[in-house]
């Protein structure tokens, strides 16, 4: 079999599965890291939010599927990334921000 997936419409289905082989001899990729073995390591800091902006954080964190914990952890970790002004970015953030800008007189 070839190694193009692309859906092909006049296939029939049962002779894309006849075709598939199988390998047991592969190595088996490893898993992501549990969310124990995230929190390894881990310290726990506390603070106050005012109510509506922890129930802000917790919907956004809803919405992207992950813990408020690690919504936080990203949020703080960007913040940090960009006190550093030696830190190079991408080029295409820096189009974006540049594009977005008026034209002065």
């Amino acid at each position: 079999m070839s190694r193009n997936y692309e859906p092909q419409p006049d296939l029939d289905p049962a002779d894309i599965l006849d075709s598939l082989v199988f390998d047991d001899t592969a190595a088996v990729p490893p898993l992501p890291p549990t969310a124990e073995e995230l929190e390894r390591g881990m310290v726990t800091m506390t603070f106050k939010l005012p109510a509506e902006l922890r129930e802000r954080l917790r919907d956004t964190a809803a919405d992207h599927c992950v813990t408020s914990s690690m919504l936080v952890r990203q949020y703080l970790e960007m913040g940090l990334a960009a006190e550093q002004p030696q830190r190079m970015i991408p080029l295409s953030d820096a189009i974006r921000v540049l594009s977005s800008l008026r034209p002065t007189a």
